[in-house]
């Protein structure tokens, strides 16, 4: 399998503007064989860089000396992490699809890029705002939101569509913080103006939290946008008493 392809996990890379690694060749190698050369363990800690947006110093510590890093320290814990990452996308590249019955010619494989899509943590939006929203609220939300927009827009590394925004919603129901729930509706809702889904969502949120009009309203502002949904008929029948 081409290095180019074995790349994985909470890896760094390797600047070309800085000393990189010892004139007599790679040292303390584990997971790469010990007979690569210089230039190629270069060319792979790039792919690493561009593939979580972190450089040298995210696995590797300075030199004592001022002279750039001491790359074959395992002082840095992330080192670790990275060895253990790369050995895990061997397995799954080498052992877990293997399995698969009528695979792609030519297969597909995993890469660092497969999860990460450039950020250092491999989270999908609805994964970072729903964090947000447990550190500090659902205004946080909206604030990372806009953060990653202004900062990924464009790049792949996000889903910036509407589903991916109203899971957090789902999830913060689920945990029966419907008063949050709502908040993100709302905040989507600003987004997808014509959602029927959005406006469905916020209403099973009202319900439960015991506010029949403005369930009621979500409901028919959801029939407005979707008039085939006989789900949502339905609900508004039984809110309704009819």
């Amino acid at each position: 399998m081409p290095l180019f392809f074995r790349l994985a996990g909470l890896a760094t890379c390797f600047l070309l503007t800085v000393p990189a690694i010892a004139q007599n060749g790679p040292q303390n190698l584990e997971y790469y064989p010990t007979n690569m050369t210089r230039g190629e363990i270069i060319a792979e800690m790039r792919h690493f860089s561009f593939a979580l947006g972190v450089r040298c110093e995210h696995c590797h510590v300075e030199r004592t000396d001022g002279r750039g890093f001491d790359f074959a320290s395992d002082a840095n814990p992330n080192k670790e992490k990275a060895r253990v990452m790369l050995f895990m996308t061997d397995a799954i590249n080498s052992q877990f699809l293997t399995e698969l019955a009528d695979r792609a010619d030519p297969v597909v494989e995993v890469t660092c890029k497969t999860c990460h899509r450039g950020t250092l943590q491999p989270r999908l939006l609805w994964q970072e705002l729903l964090l947000a929203t447990h550190e500090s609220g659902p205004e946080a939300a909206r604030d990372k939101l806009t953060e990653l927009q202004e900062n990924y827009d464009n790049s792949g590394a996000y889903d910036f569509r509407e589903w991916e925004t109203n899971v957090v919603a789902e999830e913060l129901a689920k945990e029966g913080r419907h008063e949050d729930a709502i908040a993100i509706w709302m905040m989507n809702a600003e987004r997808f103006p014509a959602s029927d889904a959005i406006q469905s969502g916020m209403a099973e949120s009202y319900q439960a939290l015991g506010d029949t009009l403005g369930a009621i309203q979500a409901y028919e502002a959801a029939l407005a946008l979707n008039p085939g949904r006989n789900d949502v008929k339905r609900a508004l029948a039984g809110l309704k008493g009819e």
